[in-house]
């Protein structure tokens, strides 16, 4: 394989991303799954016959990299191509056009999936086709058997970044780890049948990921002098082992360890991702960011991991890149496999964390209004130790980002498959499981009401503690600027934010359940009955509902953003 440097300039910065070729005219998906396959080293390719995959073959036929066979049965071609992969123990690659051709994989792809042999399957579809239009070949490639292939994906038309974007998530996905855990894959690529001049370049603007499983300690050598950090997205709790790994390997170079509160990390070298990304620390990216963990719920963290290299260490070899941003190298080991292999053994380091640990000193709050960012500021400060917490997707983990909690504290948020349903639940199962532990929410009133029949849950115990955030509408869209800059703030109210629902509050719902009820208007109200909503000593579950005002959602808002611009 190319050396990557060599081949992809995606990595750099600030780089214009290349859309056409040098005599103007644009890259199709074509050229752009062609260049993919190269930058991968792959080199084998069986063609079958076919107009929608002719483009595909008239470009790598001129390419003398590409080593090509021609079988025009497309079922002996798929198996011809399993013979090549058995004996060079290379992937190869079997093309097609669309209609019945691909159906005629099927039975070799089935033999390729049980004897593990790296075929990849490219068949092309004309893009204007669908099940609506009545154009000849057209066949539905959305579903097929479990056993011919491990990934299916189908690539997007290219017309601008965004689709560039997706296209190399999408195709990288499909080919990173094709040579080290060898099985058929399947990519549905649209057709060009565009031979105007300068077809056969290929783009530039790519990227491909190296891909580890076993001995790669030797990688320790690049990230010598190097600014490093560890991202941490949602993350189950780790055991004592592996959080000791990851402190010891980001002490050992002054690494930082970007976190949301959902990465249940309590280790060393912690920065919060939401203060993080809104401070001078984003001006001072890493060289190298090591990520780990599930799906954030922290939209503002992509400026932390807009420049790096990116190594991604995941326990199931799964490929997942965040923002689309480039995977530079991809770990199929566990983590604390990683963390301990890759340890700095020199006493030689940059320093990084302790000068981001200053910027972070410096950080000063605003003076906030009647908020979920007051609640939060307020409510970080009296949260027991030991205990646990459940935050709502997105306003309320937003604004907890900012502040820290006790790192005895338990961290939970259903970012996994993030919708407004199931927080009160969730924070219900928390609490049944350990009666002597306190469970602790913080929703918005939306997802509050959605799933409030929790509440009436027979064995809900003492222990169980909420605070709803009420400001009688979804505040999160007031603060979605894409939506307010073309709505305004009255356009989003009435069926975005759903304005003026649950008009009497959770009050009677509360009481009839067998809660205490606590309320709060002002801020002053808020941190008077902080101190009792935290007690262990009530007999009874307790709500807390707090009236926020969203106009001091937006103001907050807009200060933490101003504060940021200052500090850059």
């Amino acid at each position: 394989m190319k050396n990557l440097a060599s081949i992809i300039d995606c990595f750099g910065k600030n780089k214009p991303d290349k859309l056409r070729n040098s005599h103007g005219n644009p890259f199709s998906t074509v050229q752009y799954i062609t260049a993919i396959l190269k930058a991968y080293g792959i080199q084998h390719i069986v063609i079958s016959p076919g107009n929608q995959n002719s483009m595909f073959a008239s470009i790598v036929q001129q390419d003398n990299f590409f080593k090509l066979y021609s079988v025009v049965d497309e079922r002996s071609a798929a198996y011809t191509a399993t013979g090549i992969a058995y004996e060079t123990n290379e992937p190869v690659v079997i093309a097609c056009t669309e209609a019945t051709a691909s159906r005629n994989y099927i039975s070799a792809l089935t033999e390729a999936y049980y004897r593990k042999l790296p075929i990849i399957a490219l068949t092309f579809f004309n893009y204007a086709a669908t099940e609506f239009t009545a154009i000849p070949q057209h066949l539905d490639r959305s579903v097929s058997q479990n056993d011919i292939k491990t990934v299916s994906v189908t690539l997007p038309r290219i017309s601008d970044n965004t689709d560039r974007l997706r296209f190399l998530a999408l195709a990288n996905g499909a080919l990173a780890g094709i040579r080290h855990n060898p099985a058929p894959v399947h990519i549905n690529c649209p057709s060009s049948l565009d031979y105007s001049e300068g077809y056969q370049e290929l783009p530039q603007t790519i990227w491909t990921t190296e891909y580890y499983d076993i001995d790669f300690e030797h990688l320790t050598a690049e990230l010598q002098n190097k600014k490093i950090s560890v991202y941490i997205g949602s993350h189950a709790k780790f055991d004592k082992e592996t959080e000791k790994l990851i402190s010891d390997f980001a002490e050992s170079y002054d690494a930082s360890v970007f976190c949301d509160q959902s990465s249940n990390y309590h280790g060393k070298n912690k920065i919060l991702i939401s203060m993080a990304a809104t401070s001078g620390i984003k001006n001072n990216p890493a060289d190298i960011l090591i990520d780990i963990g599930n799906v954030s719920g922290e939209y503002q963290s992509w400026p932390l991991i807009n420049q790096q290299r990116i190594w991604r260490v995941s326990e199931n070899g799964e490929f997942k890149c965040r923002f689309d941003k480039p995977i530079n190298k991809l770990f199929n080991c566990k983590e604390k496999e990683f963390f301990r292999t890759l340890k700095n053994k020199s006493s030689e380091k940059i320093r990084y964390y302790q000068d981001l640990k200053q910027i972070e000193a410096d950080y000063t709050y605003p003076e906030f209004g009647m908020s979920n960012m007051f609640v939060c500021q307020q409510a970080a400060k009296y949260l027991p130790q030991n205990s646990s917490l459940h935050l709502g997707i997105l306003n309320s983990l937003r604004c907890m980002n900012y502040f820290k909690l006790d790192e005895s504290i338990d961290v939970n948020v259903n970012v996994g498959g993030f919708g407004i349903d199931g927080a009160v639940s969730s924070l219900l199962g928390q609490s049944l499981v350990n009666k002597d532990k306190l469970c602790f929410g913080i929703i918005g009133d939306l997802a509050f009401f959605y799933d409030m029949n929790a509440l009436g849950q027979r064995d809900l115990g003492k222990n169980f503690r909420i605070i709803v955030i009420n400001n009688n509408k979804g505040v999160e869209f007031k603060l979605n600027k894409n939506l307010t800059e073309h709505l305004g703030y009255e356009g989003v109210e009435p069926y975005i934010a759903a304005a003026g629902h649950f008009k009497g509050g959770a009050k009677s719902w509360a009481e009839t359940c067998g809660f205490k009820y606590l309320r709060a208007e002002t801020k002053e109200e808020v941190t008077s009955q902080l101190n009792e909503f935290c007690s262990p000593d009530s007999d009874k579950p307790i709500l807390f509902e707090i009236i926020t005002n969203d106009d001091d959602d937006i103001k907050d808002r807009k200060e933490i953003e101003s504060l940021a611009k200052k500090k850059c």
